[in-house]
């Protein structure tokens, strides 16, 4: 790490006040992921869509002393900010053109497409639980009239996008295909890597260290298996792909340890 740059005060706002619990969204704890496994320090704060500057948790404050405080947002723009300036290691910097395309593919499968069968389970089939937790800190009167215009930006949004065209059960179909591929990376990797200690960790490109795609299969594995809002995504995993749930134990425990772990 001697090659990082001095390192500023890094304040991750993750949209809950939640100590030493996982948030529901994934792109938080793929942030905190980089941000770990680089051995990069930060602190957490609340924060909220309303004072990000872009409407998105998570945002970040680089240097709060700064007047005013230099804010980034959006997960993968944070991180590429924090590699540019040397805050946080360039993971992806060695990879293999082949495994780059593939790295890249891992994320945009979970980002661009899981996300949105998430957002349908979540916000459409199990309203009321996500409601009560996204807008846990708006008064209760308030939060009816907040949480039904969410509701009805999230059908519009799904429509178009595509999702809401398809059935419950399509979706369902399509949530398992990628977590079976998902499993398939990592019992690839799991295979390639027998000669480690047991328990320690090995990673979904099957590289000798994390790379981008971990930290994004990571942030949603434990989304889904600390989510109340998606039961039907956390019973899948927990009952169909054992390894995925594995898998992310053993980097809870090696970067994660302060953290509660998910039932």
């Amino acid at each position: 790490m001697s090659s990082l740059s001095p390192q500023p005060k890094l304040t991750l706002y993750r949209g809950w006040d939640s100590p030493g619990k996982y948030v529901w969204s994934p792109f938080v704890t793929k942030l905190e992921f980089r941000l770990r496994t680089s051995h990069t320090p930060y602190t957490n704060a609340a924060g909220s869509t309303f004072s990000g500057p872009k409407g998105k948790i998570p945002y970040m404050a680089v240097d709060e002393t700064a007047n005013p405080p230099e804010l980034l947002a959006d997960s993968s723009l944070i991180i590429k900010a924090l590699r540019e300036r040397g805050l946080i290691k360039d993971v992806n910097e060695s990879l293999s053109g082949r495994d780059r395309g593939l790295d890249l593919a891992v994320r945009a499968l979970m980002e661009d497409k899981l996300c949105f069968f998430h957002t349908h389970e979540r916000w459409i089939q199990n309203y009321y639980v996500m409601r009560d937790y996204a807008l846990s800190a708006v008064p209760y009167p308030l939060r009816v009239v907040v949480g039904m215009l969410a509701f009805r930006g999230n059908v519009r949004k799904l429509h178009d996008q595509g999702t809401g065209r398809f059935s419950d059960a399509e979706i369902r179909g399509f949530i398992e295909e990628i977590w079976t591929g998902v499993d398939g990376l990592l019992e690839d990797s799991r295979r390639m890597n027998l000669g480690r200690p047991e328990g320690e960790c090995y990673w979904v490109l099957g590289g000798e260290e994390p790379t981008e795609a971990d930290a994004t299969v990571y942030g949603f594995v434990a989304s889904v298996l600390v989510s109340k809002a998606g039961p039907e995504s956390g019973r899948l995993l927990r009952e169909r792909f054992p390894r995925v749930v594995s898998w992310a134990e053993r980097v809870h425990g090696a970067w994660f340890p302060d953290y509660e772990i998910w039932e």
